[in-house]
């Protein structure tokens, strides 16, 4: 429990004898000194019993502090040590003396390192009390497809979904064994939404988007597994005539365009990039990253499509636009295949 000086108000005073010269006489007075009395804030009670009602796989966490913010992380940081995360927290006291008035402030720091995602929280709780707030926030500990299910009552009249690549994922095999079938889902700024429900994508979650699919129009040949800083191509075969796109899909959401909209007839191999011109395509890795995935996505379509929201892909510095939720609504009804690039660090 953290306790604070509140109010001020009441005052004790006590009187000590100073000696003081004045010329060649000396002279007593009397010098009073003021001394603040503590009251502490006195909590809500469901915060001191920590008894609100939750259900089995449910966990509240309770946090106080001078700033919003600093109740709700201590409010997360109780929740991550309840599922066994590690949280690092610190606190210092600062003094001061402002006026000749005595000023007591502390500071707490919290760095936290956890493999369960803690943005999707739900404030159920709050007060402000004599400066200082008291907050319960609430985690549903439950894996993302079943914290889905939870939010529909009634799923008879739900839409369910039919993009080709959408339906091959881990993420819509989850969703599928909860609901008995595919959702219709579409994906805006790291939310996933179904109906009108939202819910936030977490880096795990993202990953579930990545599927190895097989087609028999078109085919992809690359490496599996690669160092950083190595050289690649990517073969691809293609059965029948269409348009051609080739996507990299990056496991932080971005997406790059290697070429896209290419005329190709049906029976044609061809290598990206060209071997006449090119090394390859660099495997690349982030400062303090050892090892991630690339998926690659080729598409054959009837018509062009508009990959105008993405980045192409060029020899210089890479850029890319983290709007991976337009990717699944635009390559619906083409013919995908993909494949996995793994990369690591040695």
């Amino acid at each position: 429990m953290e306790s604070r000086i509140s109010n001020a108000k009441a005052l004790a005073s006590n009187k000590f004898e100073v000696p003081r010269y004045k010329g060649r006489y000396m002279k007593k007075i009397f010098l009073t000194v003021l001394f603040p009395i503590v009251l502490l804030a006195t909590p809500p009670s469901w915060y001191i019993q920590s008894n609100i009602p939750t259900k089995e796989y449910e966990i509240v966490g309770y946090g106080a502090g001078f700033t919003r913010e600093e109740a709700n992380k201590k409010a997360k940081s109780h929740i991550a040590n309840a599922i066994q995360t590690n949280v690092q927290s610190s606190s210092s006291i600062e003094e001061s003396e402002i006026d000749g008035e005595f000023k007591q402030s502390t500071k707490t720091s919290i760095k936290e390192s956890s493999n369960v995602d803690l943005s999707d929280l739900k404030q159920i709780k709050s007060a402000y009390i004599d400066g200082e707030y008291f907050v319960a926030l609430k985690y549903v500990n439950l894996p993302f497809a079943k914290k889905v299910r939870l939010k529909f009552s009634d799923i008879s009249q739900m839409k369910q979904e039919t993009n080709t690549y959408l339906i091959h994922t881990p993420l819509l095999q989850e969703l599928k064994v909860e609901f008995g079938f595919f959702p219709k889902i579409s994906i805006d700024k790291n939310n996933l939404l179904i109906e009108k429900q939202s819910f936030s994508i977490d880096d795990d979650t993202l990953k579930k988007l990545f599927s190895l699919v097989d087609n028999k129009a078109i085919k992809i040949k690359q490496p599996k597994n690669i160092k950083h800083s190595e050289f690649y191509f990517i073969d691809v075969v293609v059965l029948k005539s269409g348009f051609v796109t080739v996507i990299h899909f990056y496991e932080n959401g971005g997406i790059s365009i290697l070429y896209d909209n290419e005329k190709i007839i049906k029976n044609t191999k061809y290598s990206y990039p060209n071997k006449d011109e090119y090394n390859g395509i660099e495997a690349y890795l982030e400062k303090n990253v050892d090892k991630t995935k690339d998926l690659t996505i080729a598409l054959l379509c009837k018509d062009k499509k508009d990959f105008s929201y993405f980045d192409q892909m060029t020899d210089q510095k890479e850029n890319f636009a983290k709007v991976y939720g337009k990717l699944f609504d635009t390559i619906d009804g083409c013919d995908v295949a993909s494949e996995m690039l793994s990369i690591r660090r040695q």
